[in-house]
């Protein structure tokens, strides 16, 4: 047992350092940092989907000149350059302030001389360069594609498509940015390759390249996409399928032929266009959390659209992701401490609040890295849990066979359901003793054969002991004709004295019951001296490898076995110390039987004998009670003719009390000759 409540520490350490192995790279950067790469990417997406309220429409400053099959069927595809030359002027003309072309002009056609002539005449036009991997296997450089001359020329604005270098493992592109590091602009000297996002924003707001690197930077950042119109009934027809668009698409034929609406003429003022296909077969398609596919025209300006605004999504950083996912395997190890039960709703409670935090963090424009943190509590609450169930029921065959003798059903089945009350190692605890030891018992021994003595006993013990274990007590063991108990442990019992002084007193009424039925060879009436004392003791489980027994020792423990033989003494049936009666005055009646010393003490201890609970008690005990205390009082002030007054009026109702034949007798004495002033009242029991 003690081996497996080492696991789960253990196995928490183990994966911490595995975790952190895996999870290093991606801290850096590093290759193989793929590790839940892809839930990571389903959790973005999903993100977008859940916080529909959240995500914005598109800016309706960016518009989408669709080369659409309707153009294929006015122009023919590829589309002839002078087309495109003719939309640029048309633009130019209804004030269109900057214009994107998602299209490669690379070789040489006819109609170049009358698309750069238009290019120059429009002036803030971006064409698109690109560059590719050397051919040669193992050459790392790049191959430059260039516009043709002529519009190298005319043009003033290029920059590359920065689209295929960012895209994830599925397909999908999540991110961008404006500089392509590993590449140096052919056509912008000094920087590196310039994005066509960059490059259209410095158009649109007059910067210069540099000034969009100082404002916006050169690092990768993460995609807000943007809603499409009405999503997801709003329908823009390309071709044989339906796009979803957020930004305003204008069909080419429509604008070239001038068939437009106000509304289209309105928005194209001020406007940046991006020229692309969304005819089927003619563009990129790349997923979007709403789409299945966009043109990769409308990524261009969703780029635009989140520089425009300056509300891309921030991340949390991978150190605190870290951080969270080892927090995260703590926290699977601290929730193995509670029941199962508990244990598994402060789980799902965790992660809950958890995925709330991350929705909440989106909605502020922060993308928190819910995945590693969550898969890190989760691998390890699962392992935890598959460990604890493959060994609970073992702990609690184990918990059964140790406590199902010595304590009642219903804490058994407490302890069963959450090992983790018992503790191994021991602990200090403040808990109510009980001794019950059976009177004369030597003298019975002695006049009954074996078989009928171990008879008489099982039967005497047997009915005690359940009287204790209905009060909720623990029986620590049988010693003889001696019956040792204790509460509080191992189940918690805030009532642990009140419920040990009632056991005695029902062990009192017990004993009444059984002596009913006395065996005729029973030579006398048997009759019960217990013993009660409170106090911090130590509790926990003692013995050999191969025998256990839970047991409670400490000088509290002995002073309970002083108090059970102190009742030889004065005649009574129970004795309670004064830390135990603490507190039990409103529920049980008790009389003072006075300070005592015992063997092995020092200093004297007020105690006590409960007579009853007090919304029970006896009407004699009502009326004699009063004056029982009265005559202690009297005695313990050296008043002894008033105390003898006192107890010859209690021995009327209680003619047969050993206390009250006690102080009778030692008043009478007194009262003749008075102890020398060196006495202090106090009784020295010089026996055990």
């Amino acid at each position: 047992m003690t081996s497996k409540s080492r696991f789960p520490k253990i196995f928490c350490a183990v994966f911490s350092v595995v975790f952190l192995t895996l999870y290093i790279p991606r801290l850096f950067g590093l290759p193989f940092s793929g590790i839940f790469t892809s839930v990571r990417y389903v959790w973005h997406d999903f993100l977008f989907h859940v916080n529909l309220s959240a995500v914005k429409p598109g800016d309706p400053r960016l518009i989408l000149l669709a080369v659409d099959v309707e153009s294929g069927k006015e122009y023919g595809f590829p589309l002839p350059r002078v087309v495109y030359a003719r939309a640029l002027d048309k633009m130019r003309s209804l004030g269109v302030r900057t214009v994107l072309f998602d299209v490669m002009f690379f070789e040489r056609r006819e109609g170049d001389a009358e698309l750069a002539a238009a290019t120059k005449r429009f002036g803030r036009v971006i064409h698109l360069y690109a560059h590719s991997r050397k051919s040669s296997a193992g050459d790392d450089r790049l191959d430059e594609h260039l516009p043709v001359p002529s519009l190298v020329k005319a043009g003033r604005y290029f920059g590359h498509p920065n689209i295929e270098f960012l895209l994830d493992n599925d397909g999908h592109i999540r991110s961008f940015q404006l500089f392509r590091p590993e590449a140096l602009d052919p056509l912008n000297k000094g920087f590196h390759a310039a994005s066509i996002e960059a490059v259209g924003l410095g158009a649109f707001l007059d910067k210069s390249l540099g000034e969009v690197l100082e404002s916006y930077g050169d690092d990768e950042k993460v995609l807000n996409f943007r809603l499409p119109k009405d999503w997801p009934r709003h329908e823009v027809k390309g071709g044989q399928e339906t796009v979803f668009s957020a930004y305003r698409h204008i069909s080419l034929p429509d604008l070239l032929s001038g068939n437009l609406s106000d509304g289209q003429r309105q928005a194209l003022k001020g406007s940046i266009v991006i020229v692309g296909s969304t005819a089927l077969g003619y563009y990129d398609k790349y997923p979007t959390p709403f789409t299945e596919g966009a043109p990769g025209a409308e990524y261009h300006l969703n780029v635009i659209d989140n520089l425009l605004n300056r509300d891309w999504m921030n991340c949390s950083s991978r150190a605190l992701t870290l951080l969270l996912s080892l927090v995260a395997i703590l926290l699977t190890y601290l929730l193995q401490r509670f029941s199962p039960a508990l244990g598994a709703g402060l789980s799902a409670a965790i992660s809950v609040s958890w995925a709330i935090y991350a929705l909440w963090s989106f909605r502020r424009g922060v993308i928190v890295d819910f995945v590693a943190p969550m898969a890190a509590f989760a691998s390890s609450s699962l392992a935890l849990t598959v460990h604890r169930a493959l060994t609970e029921g073992e702990e609690k065959k184990m918990i059964k066979s140790m406590f199902g003798q010595f304590v009642s059903p219903e804490i058994v089945n407490q302890l069963a359901q959450d090992p983790s009350k018992v503790k191994l190692g021991g602990e200090k605890r403040e808990m109510t003793v009980f001794f019950l030891d059976i009177a004369h018992f030597t003298n019975i021994s002695e006049k009954m054969d074996p078989e009928a003595l171990i008879l008489f006993l099982n039967r005497y013990l047997s009915a005690l002991s359940h009287v204790i274990l209905e009060r909720r007590g623990t029986i620590d063991k049988y010693i003889g004709d001696c019956i040792m108990a204790f509460w509080n442990a191992p189940i918690e019992n805030k009532d642990h004295r009140v419920d040990a002084i009632l056991a005695a007193l029902a062990c009192q009424d017990a004993l009444k019951e059984l002596n009913k039925n006395l065996d005729p060879g029973v030579p006398e009436i048997p009759s019960v001296r217990i013993g009660i004392n409170s106090g911090v003791v130590t509790v926990g489980l003692t013995g050999s490898e191969k025998k256990l027994q839970y047991t409670v020792i400490g000088d509290e423990v002995n002073l309970a076995s002083r108090l059970e033989g102190a009742n030889k003494f004065f005649g009574s049936g129970v004795i309670v110390s004064e830390s135990a009666y603490a507190g039990c005055a409103p529920r049980i009646a008790a009389r003072t039987l006075g300070r005592v010393r015992v063997v092995g003490k020092e200093n004297p201890i007020r105690i006590f004998e409960p007579v009853g609970e007090t919304s029970r008690l006896s009407a004699q005990w009502r009326e004699g009670l009063p004056l029982y205390e009265q005559g202690v009082a009297a005695f313990e002030s050296r008043k002894y003719d008033a105390a003898l007054l006192a107890f010859q009026q209690f021995a009327k109702l209680f003619p047969q009390d050993g206390p009250g034949l006690l102080y009778l007798n030692r008043c009478q004495e007194y009262s003749v000759l008075p102890p020398d002033g060196t006495w202090d009242g106090v009784f020295n029991l010089t026996a055990k």
